[in-house]
């Protein structure tokens, strides 16, 4: 009686924590590859901008792109994290084959 007692509480535990868990929500792999994409371009953008900056000597706005850099890289790390999740192998470095793809047809 004592181990039937034990069992039940012990599934009725269980089956609350694992309705506590969160679903985690449906992403579409394109739309977060797009999304992807777009960070790396940004990234890249502000870094030649930054460069700019500096050579012209306007310290001020070279630190304004070094922060929206780090918030590019930032982006760019939740986005593989998520493609990641959606079974994506190595995002970013498929992102940039995709880039240069793309680059070159435009050449």
């Amino acid at each position: 009686m004592k181990k039937i007692t034990l069992f039940v509480l012990a599934a009725i535990l269980s089956a609350g924590a694992f309705a506590q868990t969160p679903v985690p929500p449906v992403a579409d792999k394109k739309q977060d590859m797009k999304d992807l994409l777009k960070d790396i371009r940004d990234e890249r953008m502000a870094k030649r901008e930054r460069k700019n900056d500096l050579k012209a000597g306007d310290k001020a706005d070279a630190k304004a792109e070094t922060k929206e850099i780090r918030a590019d890289k930032k982006d760019i790390h939740a986005d593989a994290k998520d493609l990641k999740a959606d079974g994506v192998k190595h995002p970013v470095a498929r992102a940039d084959r995709q880039i240069r793809r793309q680059n070159h047809r435009r050449h």
